[in-house]
């Protein structure tokens, strides 16, 4: 089977390429190839390759619209037999729409969510790839469903529903050859929102999910939101509001009945903000139990940082037994500065309450000079603790210097440091980490950038075959080169060794592996 969609998706494109200037049919592609010489710091051998390609097309026409993914990694292993099981070359991704101003009709593979992503929530990270553990295989950071999905409006009433069966991005289509698909839990869903005055809306979604050989299980959310104060537009102030309460129970009259007691699954999100100008104050809490699905994605309530060490070390959210609150000001404390402060906690639930603790406190200021971008001066304060990441106190520290020049010249410095405490069983240990990186660019050009860290931790340090450190730290240090060929490639070159750990973007944690050698990133985009 999936060879026949293989070869009909081809065919399709081929004739969508050859009929597009005749009916004026829009057709899109998009290429990623990542190059990669040499391995994983203090892993032999030194001279491994690896080439993973990533092809996406689509045709669109009149409404109508249908596209493909093909994947392809291939790796120097020494073992044959090894290196049939971590390659693969196949389509992952084939899908269909149709859409109007009311209707919205897609089969294959979809991205989707249910109110705040309590039930549900499907999603792309672009241009992030994944490393599967273990293999090194690499595959597209996508958690989709292969079923169809129906959405409907009609005035100021939505409907959403969906089914079909769910990967969750755990396994590179390279397992499959090894018995584990993808795609596993069968789901079905709904969900219909009303849209009413003051920027209101209200809602409820249900969904039913059949994993392969367990038990069925049904879920239900409400959820409502509005900006108490849009009745008065003329004073500049708004106050928005929103709050989703799910949970698991066959009968309506178990939905209705809140709980918070811990032998129910259920979650709960609520926020508010007041926004005036350029101040803002938000908070957000999160009451959740039992709600680590693998198919839903609850709001993390922990900021997403752009520094790096902090990116690093950001708190992964326990959907099983985690309550918690966050809360973050934004003001424009004078002409030249302004200042982002937050606040964020999580706590075990009961009767897991004492197994672990997350807070931060963080607060950055920026000075620049108002109504221009010549240079700005941003430095940052922050420190906590994550017992569920065996972190017992954190304090970190950083400075970024921005200039930008005539023709387009631009140029930026970074700095962070950071003082760790890791709790072990028996003992605990301290480490620092050291993040230098300069960067410099040019419009129409590119960009070079030097970075380098240095760090005491023993993870990270060489170590014999007995796992006792050889060196009393390890240095990374890495050149990028980066540049626009023509209008629609770019490529990106990194030399040097990577510090492997987490990265986070827009709200999702994964794993960068560490690298000693060179990786060439290369993007192109049609038409």
């Amino acid at each position: 089977m999936p060879r026949r969609i293989a070869r009909t998706l081809a065919r399709l494109t081929v004739l969508a390429l050859v009929l597009a200037p005749a009916v004026r049919a829009q057709v899109t592609g998009d290429l990623l190839l990542l190059m990669r010489y040499g391995d994983r710091v203090y892993v032999s051998p030194a001279d491994h390759t690896r080439l993973y390609s990533r092809v996406d097309v689509g045709w669109a026409r009149d409404g109508f619209a249908a596209g493909g993914r093909f994947e392809s990694d291939r790796s120097s292993d020494n073992d044959p037999n090894g290196s049939r099981l971590t390659q693969y070359d196949r389509v992952t991704q084939r899908w269909a729409e149709w859409h109007d101003a009311h209707v919205r009709l897609r089969v294959g593979q979809i991205h989707t969510i249910l109110g705040h992503g309590l039930l549900h929530r499907s999603y792309e990270l672009p241009g992030v790839v994944y490393d599967e553990p273990g293999s090194g295989t690499r595959y597209a950071a996508s958690r989709d469903v292969d079923g169809a999905l129906l959405e409907l409006r009609a005035g100021p009433f939505a409907w959403r529903s969906f089914s079909g069966r769910f990967n969750d991005a755990t396994y590179s289509p390279a397992s499959e050859a090894l018995g584990a698909p993808r795609y596993g839990s069968l789901l079905t869903g709904g969900q219909a929102e009303l849209r009413l005055p003051w920027n209101g809306r209200v809602g409820a979604a249900a969904l039913r999910a059949a994993p392969g050989g367990g038990p069925r299980r049904t879920f239900a959310s409400g959820f409502a939101g509005v900006d108490a104060l849009s009745a008065w537009p003329r004073s500049g102030v708004s106050l928005p509001l929103a709050v989703e309460y799910a949970r698991e129970g066959g009968h309506l009259s178990d939905w209705a009945t809140f709980s918070r007691d811990a032998n129910v699954t259920h979650g709960l999100y609520a926020s508010a903000g007041l926004l005036w100008g350029a101040w803002s104050l938000t908070g957000e809490v999160k009451d959740l139990d039992g709600m680590r699905l693998g198919f839903n994605d609850p709001p993390p309530l922990v900021r997403e940082h752009s520094w790096s060490l902090l990116n690093r070390n950001t708190h992964l959210l326990d959907a099983e037994s985690e309550r918690g609150h966050q809360l973050e000001l934004n003001a424009p404390v004078h002409a030249w500065v302004s200042l982002t402060a937050s606040l964020a906690r999580a706590d075990g639930a009961p009767p897991n309450q004492a197994s672990f603790r997350y807070e931060e406190r963080f607060a950055e200021l920026r000075v620049a000079p108002p109504a221009s971008d010549a240079w700005e001066v941003r430095g940052y304060a922050d420190d906590g603790y994550d017992t569920h990441d065996f972190v017992g106190d954190r304090h970190a520290a950083g400075l970024s210097l921005a200039a930008r020049g005539p023709r387009g010249w631009a140029g930026e410095f970074d700095l962070e440091r950071q003082r760790v405490v890791r709790l072990g069983a028996l003992t605990t240990e301290s480490f620092e980490d050291l993040a230098f990186t300069l960067g410099v660019s040019r419009s129409g050009w590119g960009l070079a950038g030097l970075t380098l860290t240095r760090t005491t931790d023993l993870l990270d340090r060489p170590s014999d075959l007995f796992g006792n450190p050889t060196a009393p730290s390890a240095t990374f240090v890495g050149v990028t080169l980066a540049a626009d060929v023509a209008a629609r490639h770019h490529a990106e070159l990194f030399v040097g060794r990577r510090r492997g750990g987490r990265a986070c973007v827009s709200g999702t944690c994964y794993n960068v592996p560490a690298l000693d050698g060179a990786e060439l990133r290369w993007t192109s985009r049609f038409p």
